[in-house]
Order: structure tokens, then sequence, then C-alpha cells
């Protein structure tokens, strides 16, 4: 089959490209290293015409290395061999303590430089001065409860209740509308305050009890 010189030829085979001289030199020289290493190692472990002989042997020098001198110099300490701590006391004298100091008379040298002052006269003993009677504690302002409602507007109205049907009992007060949360339910207390003890406030309970109104002298 005949191609045209424009068209493409695939070829499946193609040959290696060759190998870089710097890289080929490289390789040469890593191997003529290594054996120029192998033949010095050779060549020191010994080797002979009958083969491989022991390595040699290396014996110490007959001399010593180091002699120490007839006189070492430097600074001799008197009795620096001897064994304190051995037991043996040798030349050493006995250990004592030593006298302990006398303590200084301070009371003796404030009189020799004129620092002691005279002795004072105690003084008399002060007359205990008369207790102070206790203060007679306040009275405690009470107040009554008339109702308790759900709202405010509730309160409101039996308050305008009380003042028809009671107008006597009621007359010139003004009633409290405090919110308060019962058993976890919100209500309007209506109470009525400005007593001057609780004794008062329970004989006007008592007195509104008696025309029928619901009255309690409030707790809190």
């Amino acid at each position: 089959m005949a191609y045209r010189e424009d068209e493409f030829v695939y070829e499946t085979h193609r040959p290696p490209p060759p190998m870089d001289r710097a890289i080929r030199r490289m390789v040469l020289g890593a191997g003529g290293l290594s054996v120029v290493v192998i033949i010095v190692a050779m060549a020191w472990s010994g080797v002979r015409a009958t083969g491989f002989g022991p390595p040699p042997d290396i014996a110490p020098p007959a001399t010593p290395l180091r002699v120490a001198p007839a006189n070492p110099g430097g600074l001799q300490v008197p009795e620096a061999n001897v064994p304190i701590m051995s037991g043996d006391p040798g030349n050493l004298a006995p250990a004592e303590l030593a006298p302990a100091a006398q303590a200084p008379d301070i009371a003796q040298l404030d009189e020799a430089a004129g620092l002691t002052p005279p002795p004072a006269a105690a003084p008399a003993p002060a007359a205990p001065a008369p207790a102070a009677p206790a203060p007679a504690a306040p009275p405690i302002p009470a107040s009554v409860q008339l109702a308790a409602t759900a709202d405010e507007a509730g309160a409101e109205a039996v308050w305008t209740n009380l003042q028809t049907k009671y107008p006597a009992l009621f007359a010139g007060k003004t009633p409290d509308l405090l919110p308060a949360v019962v058993n976890g339910q919100s209500v309007w207390r209506l109470r009525l305050g400005g007593f001057a003890t609780t004794a008062d406030a329970q004989a006007f309970c008592a007195q509104a009890q008696a025309q029928g109104a619901a009255c309690t002298v409030a707790a809190f």
C-alpha cells in the first residue's frame, strides 16, 4: 500500500532515546570508584599471595602512658588526709560549744539612761452607769382584708357594694387594691389600712362581721 508524503505514519516500535553524555560519565565514574574502594578494602584486610589472612594484632605499649610525679606541687593543705568522718579523733581536739551569751537587762539599761518613767497611780474604778430603760417598741400598723377577686374591676365592684350596704361603717375609708399570686393564680385583694394596732383591726372586723360583711385581719 502506497502512502503519500503528507500522510502521518504511526510506528508501533520506536528506538529508545540515546543516554545523555553527562549521565553516562557519572555512571562510569561511580562504577570505577566502587572498584577502587573494593581493591583498597581487600588490601587493607591483608591480601597475600596465599589468600586472605587474619588482621594484624595491635598490642598496647610496654611503658605506662602517664607517670605520677614525685612532687605534684601546688597548694598543700595541712591535715587534708585526716579522715574526720571515720570516727577516729586522731590529733583533733574534742569539740566544745561556745558559752551562751548573757541576756541584757533592759530595765537596768533604761534606768541608767533615764528612760524609766515614774510609776503612775492606778486610776480609780469608774462607777457603773445606771441602766437606761429600754425604749418602748413602736406600734405596728395593721390592715384588714375585705375580699379577693380575679381582677381589679371585681375588687372595685365589691368596694362599691360595701359602701352602699354599710355606709356608716365604711364612710371616709380609702381601700387598697393589691395584686397578688395565690397557688399560681393572679388575684386582687381589697384591703383597708390605717389601723394603729392589730387590736384596732380586730375590733373593726368584729363590727363588720356583726353587720354581715366579710372581714379578716391581714397577716402580711
